[in-house]
């Protein structure tokens, strides 16, 4: 079994919620899909960067060695059958036991491509409506199972849900995102990984966890959109107030209150999260980026850096240019 554990770059950025445990299980029909798999990995990679009170971990192996059986090792657990639109999903019968087993025991279970045609190999075939792609539909159709005519689709209120294709489960795998987490983080992630057009002016895995951690409210998101476009040249407070129709007091109070932070700090840990990126994938000089990132000096950056980051601009930079992005 290929195991990740996908954790945070950023993990000490505004996390004060205890982190949960969430597995994710992609079962392989043939090794030749591990590479295509490596998707799923990203994309739960991409939400550890953006969620801030759980951390998804992926699984892949093949589906002959499914562990299945035991409930306390499903609960929880998402159960991802990574088909493709080429081939059926042939088993023997002992995996066709242990997968039905699998989809027993699962609370998600996602079936992609040809891995719909389990259902009826599992004895859940007759009548159940699923995304089909048009490669299979006669098989479907000559088992009982009924096309929904869309890419993808979520049984309501069930546990086994489709997708036509790859690309088509990575937005279904979005929709379960907003079941989750909420709209905003579901389309904040699509945004992020180009399932949609990206949003620059939330362009912050920072100003994501804050604005969700609020429940979206329209005043935070405000102001946490207007600090990110005055980076360079930090508004006061009471600008920012202003530019809201609020008061000074209003808005340190109420963003407070939705987010747990102080509305000064946040603003500057906008601007060292915006230090840290330029650091680490581009070749502008320190100076240069603290006068980006509204610091006075080099040596003004260098101090904040240190006491939000534990480590230097020049170790960042570093590691840049040693190649070592991934130890960051």
């Amino acid at each position: 079994m290929k195991h990740y554990v996908l954790g945070n770059d950023h993990a000490q950025l505004a996390r004060t919620t205890t982190e949960r445990q969430r597995n994710i299980d992609v079962f392989l029909n043939e090794s030749e899909s591990k590479a295509s798999a490596e998707m799923v990995v990203e994309f739960f990679q991409a939400l550890n960067d953006l969620v801030e009170d759980h951390t998804y971990s992926v699984n892949i192996c093949c589906a002959a060695k499914a562990p299945a059986g035991d409930p306390l090792y499903w609960s929880g657990r998402t159960a991802i059958f990574w088909g493709d639109f080429h081939k059926t999903w042939l088993n023997d019968y002992n995996d066709t036991s242990r997968l039905s087993q699998v989809l027993n025991l699962a609370p998600r279970s996602i079936l992609v491509g040809g891995a719909v045609l389990l259902l009826a190999q599992t004895g859940r075939g007759d009548q159940t409506v699923a995304a089909i792609h048009p490669n299979f539909l006669a098989a479907a159709q000559e088992i009982g199972l009924a096309d929904c005519h869309q890419c993808s689709y979520r049984s309501p209120g069930g546990r086994v849900h489709s997708a036509a294709t790859k690309l088509s489960a990575l937005r279904l795998l979005s929709e379960f995102v907003a079941l989750d987490h909420g709209e905003h983080l579901a389309e904040t992630l699509r945004s992020y990984i180009g399932l949609t057009e990206p949003k620059r002016s939330c362009s912050s895995q920072l100003a994501t966890r804050l604005v969700q951690r609020s429940g979206a409210d329209p005043m935070v998101r405000q102001v946490v959109e207007k600090m990110l476009k005055n980076v360079e040249d930090p508004l006061k407070i009471s600008d920012l107030a202003e530019a809201l129709g609020a008061s000074t007091r209003q808005l340190q109070r109420r963003f407070l209150n939705k987010t747990g932070v102080k509305l000064l700090t946040t603003y500057r840990e906008l601007r060292l999260e915006r230090a840290y990126s330029l650091l680490r994938y581009t070749d502008m000089p320190q100076l240069e980026i603290s006068a980006a990132t509204g610091f006075s000096s080099a040596g003004a950056l260098g101090r904040a850096f240190r006491a939000q980051y534990k480590t230097t601009p020049e170790a960042v930079r570093s590691h840049r240019f040693a190649g070592n992005l991934s130890e960051q």
